[in-house]
């Protein structure tokens, strides 16, 4: 492998190689660039309070119920602390968040007790993650497509997407999930072709590892065995023997996680209800536009020029595709729409059908990304090998450039914008205070609302801030002292104290100034 690798790369131009070097260089080097500067956000601050092993009930059930808390007494429940061990780990996700598999934050804990829990470190974790998607997806182009320079073209066009940029930055599964789908599914094509023992177990072990990092390998794994069924023969009935036990064995090794999510269905489906807010059509077309165009393109685009940008990339996703499905290669253009179309039916028709906005959260198609891009690289690589044609190649080389130099300034783009969060500029409004208390609540005992929000702007705080938290439909006593602030409070709350004391608006409807009563 190492051998052919070299060989490959010996072969193409010099320009194509400086072209390469420049554009993974700088991928890499915006997957580390200002991992400090972004504060941590809702999602992140589950991943620590997961990790650590301990709960939201627990949680509430020791700070949310009136009394006035240090800083540092919150910020535990983000941080390592003896009495938790990883069998707590996975008894939180199992009681609380079961639809989460337990092998990024099993990997996050260990990564936590090495190098502490600070924000730069955690999200050094799945940059490093992310890197292994290169040679990843390398591996799987050369499986699928025999072909080096798609390789070479599918490594640029993942290292500068702003897409794979984003959660190669945040302290979530999806960088590692993203590697082990392209593992997964290079260790497929290749227990097909070779047909022995130990890749069929490697298959089976990629399944594992894909689910335990996210569920949602489930609809990839069913798009395998359509994949197979539909492309192989019927007569080879060893080598069908073969794929079955080896998917089922990595099926079998699903169950037990699978049990966990059945037995505690009632709080999956409390937990993922904000999926199904009725959402206007247009709205979802607009979501689709954006998450389209984010694969290439920085997703801020507003106005006519989101949807000329959208227009021309789903033109080239359909040249792509339309290459593919041409091309001489067998199932290959089967092999991509399995990783495309099992994420578009588990979101975007039941939107469709019943309402909701699941189709709207671009982390659940990874897949399709891959897809799309091992689409675009596969046209590029082969419409620039296939002319002989100097002008003709020249066009193809200036498409490429062009995809390669929207990524890039997409990308230093997206760093920089980044750097700015509601939060920090939260934390920056409270922070003049001398001896600031936060007042904030919660909807119940088993959270859903604002525990993630208390405890990423709590990062951000001054060590001798304080708290005052309760839960619905409790109302905290009012300090005596004029540094009183009322974060993101449910509606009967800033009711409630407002009855008593002015309220004063200084960030958006996130955060008030509870005012002295004027004698």
């Amino acid at each position: 492998m190492n051998t052919k690798l070299i060989q490959s790369w010996n072969r193409l131009e010099s320009t194509f190689r400086c072209l390469f070097v420049v554009v993974l260089v700088l991928g890499i080097a915006f997957r580390f660039a200002f991992l400090a500067e972004r504060p941590y956000w809702h999602d992140e601050t589950y991943t620590l309070l997961r990790s650590s092993g301990h709960t939201i009930a627990e949680m509430t059930a020791q700070i949310f119920d009136g009394r006035l808390i240090d800083r540092s007494e919150l910020l535990k429940f983000q941080q390592i602390v003896p009495e938790k061990t990883g069998l707590d780990m996975i008894r939180s996700l199992v009681t609380e968040e079961s639809h989460r598999t337990p092998l990024y934050y099993a990997i996050a804990r260990i990564w936590m007790i090495w190098f502490g829990s600070d924000v730069a470190v955690m999200r050094s974790l799945s940059a490093l993650m992310s890197l292994l998607v290169f040679p990843a997806l390398y591996w799987l182009c050369i499986e699928l497509f025999a072909q080096p320079l798609t390789g070479w073209i599918a490594m640029m066009l993942v290292a500068v997407s702003p897409f794979h940029l984003h959660y190669a930055q945040e302290v979530r599964e999806y960088a590692l999930w993203t590697v082990t789908l392209l593992v997964m599914s290079a260790a497929l094509l290749r227990a097909i072709r070779l047909q022995t023992k130990n890749a069929w177990i490697l298959y089976s072990l990629s399944i594992f590892l894909s689910f335990y990092t996210f569920v949602l390998t489930i609809p990839i794994t069913i798009g395998h065995f359509l994949y197979f069924f539909t492309l192989q023969s019927s007569r080879d009935t060893r080598k069908r023997r073969s794929f079955l036990k080896s998917f089922l064995l990595g099926l079998l090794t699903c169950l037990p996680w699978l049990f966990f999510i059945l037995t505690h269905l009632p709080q999956v489906e409390r937990n993922n209800a904000w999926m199904l807010q009725p959402t206007p059509i247009q709205v979802l077309l607009t979501s689709w536009v954006t998450s389209l165009q984010f694969g290439f393109l920085q997703e801020n685009l507003t106005g006519s020029l989101k949807f000329v940008f959208a227009a021309a990339i789903a033109l080239l996703v359909i040249l792509a595709i339309r290459s593919l499905i041409k091309s001489p290669l067998k199932g290959a253009w089967f092999f991509v729409l399995m990783l495309i179309l099992p994420s578009l039916f588990s979101f975007v028709i039941p939107d469709l059908i019943w309402g909701g906005l699941r189709s709207t959260n671009g982390r659940y198609f990874v897949p399709c990304y891959l897809g799309i891009q091992l689409a675009v690289a596969h046209l590029l690589a082969t419409q620039i090998e296939r002319h002989s044609n100097r002008l003709q190649q020249t066009h193809w080389k200036l498409v490429m450039f062009v995809i390669m130099t929207i990524g890039v300034l997409s990308c230093s783009a997206q760093i920089f914008q980044n750097q700015t969060s509601q939060d920090k500029s939260i934390a920056n409004l409270v922070n003049r205070s001398n001896s600031p208390i936060i007042i904030s609540n919660e909807i119940s005992k088993e959270g859903g609302g604002t525990i993630g929000d208390i405890l990423a702007v709590g990062h951000l705080l001054r060590p001798e801030t304080k708290f005052e938290l309760v839960i619905q439909p409790q109302v905290p006593s009012i300090p005596t002292q004029s540094d009183l602030y009322l974060l993101k409070p449910l509606t009967y709350l800033k009711q409630q104290i407002q009855q008593s004391y002015p309220v004063q608006a200084i960030y958006q409807d996130q955060l008030f100034r509870i005012l002295p009563v004027q004698p």
